[in-house]
Parts: structure tokens; sequence; C-alpha cells
């Protein structure tokens, strides 16, 4: 099976690690071409372009920031993928873009399926991400090595691709908005002089999922400087969240109040900080 990665941020290059320990025929693209060179010294081959990328493949994954890099990427690249190919869409993007990318592909005798991961890119390396994954079950099936070779738990959530994106959103609102409760009840047991390491393990106890735990030290120690995802990619999640729940009509109450904090953060030079440190706003507000 041939395979095209696209895009070598840090989980890009953590997911193409893993693809080529499992001794998959690999080619990479990154549009800042440095990115390739760690990768093409492990055995990938290095596409001069994304036409070139995917010429050959029979599986191509992308995992780029938002949903205008994904369809940009696609759009140069769908008429050179062979027809019968499996675009693996990892990016958190909206449910609206996974439908226009299933209808595209179709038109052009493709198959897409939307496969996003849960974790941080030091999890992907030791292969233990959560896979989220829907589309055409076949082609679920086509993939499974691949998503075996960085995920230890695959989660199939429908026939249809968009609802990948659906259970993402779901997922990484419900972090976000813990991340925030984090946060402020630091905050709060600091001010009210109460030890916050009692408050630490009882969050150990309350959030027990190793996304949870890693927030709930993170934020204790304001490690905002080891970056897993930086604000601004947050940022961008934020205003992900309020379009996704208003194309259905609903209305995302807690993420409308953080949002302001992202871009108080913003404004304060946390931009390259990790998200996290969104929860220094709190603090700076409760004046310690």
């Amino acid at each position: 099976m041939k395979i095209a990665l696209i895009g070598l941020g840090k989980m890009g290059t953590a997911l193409a690690k893993r693809v080529l320990l499992q001794h998959f025929d690999l080619t990479v693209f990154n549009r800042t071409s440095e990115k390739m060179q760690p990768l093409i010294q492990i055995g990938a081959k290095g596409a001069s372009s994304l036409q070139n990328a995917v010429k050959n493949a029979d599986v191509i994954i992308t995992c780029l920031l938002d949903d205008q890099a994904v369809l940009e990427s696609v759009g140069t690249f769908i008429n050179d993928m062979p027809s019968g190919a499996i675009h693996i869409g990892t990016s958190t993007i909206l449910p609206e873009t996974s439908k226009k990318l299933t209808l595209l592909h179709e038109q052009h005798h493709q198959l897409y399926l939307a496969c996003n991961v849960l974790g941080i890119p030091k999890v992907a390396e030791q292969g233990h991400l959560t896979s989220i994954v829907a589309g055409n079950q076949h082609a679920i099936q086509q993939c499974d090595a691949i998503f075996k070779s960085y995920s230890s738990t695959i989660i199939p959530v429908g026939d249809h691709a968009y609802q990948a994106n659906v259970f993402k959103i779901c997922a990484n609102y419900m972090l976000a908005t813990a991340i925030e409760a984090m946060g402020e009840i630091y905050t709060f047991a600091e001010k009210s002089e109460l030890n916050i390491d009692v408050v630490h393990k009882f969050f150990h106890l309350v959030f027990a999922h190793p996304a949870y735990k890693l927030y709930v030290d993170k934020i204790k120690d304001r490690n905002f400087d080891e970056v897993n995802f930086e604000l601004t990619g947050g940022m961008k999640d934020m205003s992900l969240f309020q379009h996704a729940f208003a194309q259905v009509g609903v209305v995302p109450d807690i993420i409308n109040i953080i949002k302001d904090k992202f871009i108080t953060a913003i404004a304060y030079n946390m931009s390259h900080k990790d998200w996290s440190a969104v929860t220094e706003i709190t603090r700076m507000g409760a004046n310690i």
C-alpha cells in the first residue's frame, strides 16, 4: 500500500514516523520542505509538489490546520489522485466541510474518510492515539493497519464521514470547557488559601482520561511553554465550535464566554504558548 502524507506539523510528523515504523511505502509533502528532511532520512520519499505526492498513492493522509487549508490542498491535488484512492482526513474541521469533501471525492470516483485523532504528538509517537473513524466501512477496513500504526484505540462512529467531525467537536468542546473549569477552580482555591495540591489530587480522580490528567498537571504547574497545542490553534477551535453549533441551531454558551479569554491571552502575547495558558487570564483577573 502506497501512502502519501500531507502536512508535517507536530502531529503530521508524528503520524509519519509511526507509519514508517510499519514499513509502509510513504511519500511526504510539506510546503516548508525542510520539515521533510528528517523523515526522508528514516525512509520516506519527499515530493516536490502536492500533485507528485498523490499521483501514485493508494491512500492520502492530510494533517492540516483548518478547513481552508484542507479545501485548498484537496482542490490542488484531487485531479491527480488515482481513481479508487482513499483520502484520510485527520484535521479538526466543520462537519459541513467534511460533507463537501465526501461529495468532491465521489465526483472523482475516490473515497473520503474522516479519521480524527484524540491525543497530543507525544502520544502519537508512542502509537497510543485514539482514532475516531467514519465513512465507507470497506475503506475503513482497508486502512485498519494504518490506523493501528499510530492508534491504540479505534472508535468507529458511523457510515458518513462528517460524523467523525461531529464527535471530535464534542470531545474538544468538553476538553476546552474542562480546562476553563480547572483554571477557575485552581485560582479560587489559591485565593482562598487552600493548598492546591489537594485540588490537584481531586482532579486526577475526577479526570481519569490521560488528556485531562495532562492539563490538570500543566495548569497546576503553569507549564505553558511546553506546547502540545498552540493557543492560536485553540482560538481557531473556539470559532469552529461556534460555527458548527450555529449550523445546527445550538448556542455554545460556554465557548462564547471562553473565547473572550483567548482574545485577551493573544493580546498579552501568549499566542505561541500552550492553549491551556488561557487559564492565566483568570489568575490575572484575580490579581495573582
